[in-house]
């Protein structure tokens, strides 16, 4: 088994993270005594975060974790893909189904190096090498499915973090709860210390609601748009293989755009009654 030098950089400072928010709970130092209100509370969200952090490097691989700590900046993004974006895509198909019949050799090795860094620019290296259709489907497959795998990795880990912040929230709410019934000799400092502990559930609750599943959703619905148009541009680029008509090539990918297939009008008729 290898040893994930990643996974132990992250379980250390997560863990260093939990042990700074349980004393900053217990006992308030200078350092986040006049950080905050009521509402805002350090120590609480230190215990969540650097817990949070903790299982999931424990449970994925840092690579993972990073991702999915990245992927929360398309918390208000859109979808790679929509109607617009397709149909964009589908006139460049005929586009380039024209210009390769024209020119196979320059326009393949023109078009790989303008769309190297998208799926397109792996197919039209396949198709360079003349592999037949059946090849190109199944490696343009396979890469499709292989980062759809990745997208939904991440995916998981989100939800693996959606699900431990509201335990660590639980967490610190205990270790509070302990400090202020072992001094209730200071009836004065029950309510303050009752209040920083339910906070860790709170922040807890918000992370795991707020964020970190919504996230998760959103990554899962982009990643199914965008696989859903990379296989639209893997069937575009097959039938350019196949040497297709223009005409041929509308029609099929056309079936591809038509997608509201919703009857209106109610229940249809026999046309025998």
């Amino acid at each position: 088994m290898k040893f994930s030098i990643g996974s132990m950089i992250g379980t250390v400072i997560s863990l260093s993270l939990i042990i700074f928010g349980v004393i900053e709970t217990i006992k308030v130092t200078e350092f986040t005594k006049n950080l905050g209100n009521q509402f805002f509370n350090i120590p609480s969200l230190v215990i969540v975060v650097g817990g949070v952090l903790m299982a999931s490097y424990i449970t994925f691989q840092s690579r993972y974790v990073n991702s999915a700590l990245a992927g929360v900046r398309y918390f208000f993004s859109q979808a790679g893909a929509n109607k617009k974006s397709l149909q964009k895509d589908f006139e460049a198909i005929v586009e380039w189904n024209d210009e390769i019949r024209k020119d196979r050799v320059n326009a393949l090795d023109r078009l790989e190096e303008e769309r190297g860094g998208y799926l397109e620019g792996y197919l039209f290296s396949l198709l360079s090498t003349n592999y037949s259709s059946d090849d190109i489907r199944q490696f343009g497959t396979n890469h499709i499915q292989e980062g759809f795998f990745r997208q939904m990795v991440v995916v998981d880990v989100l939800r693996a973090m959606g699900g431990a912040a509201p335990a660590f929230g639980m967490f610190g709410t205990l270790f509070g709860l302990i400090d202020m019934l072992g001094n209730l000799d200071d009836p004065s400092s029950m309510g303050p210390g009752l209040a920083a502990a339910l906070m860790t559930t709170l922040y807890g609750i918000i992370l795991s609601r707020f964020i970190f599943y919504p996230v998760a959703e959103k990554i899962k619905n982009s990643a199914s748009i965008n696989r859903f148009r990379e296989t639209f541009m893997l069937e575009g680029i097959i039938l350019i293989n196949e040497k297709k008509t223009a005409f041929f090539i509308q029609d099929k990918l056309s079936t591809f755009l038509q997608r509201d297939f919703k009857k209106k009008g109610g229940k249809s008729k026999d046309k025998d009654d």
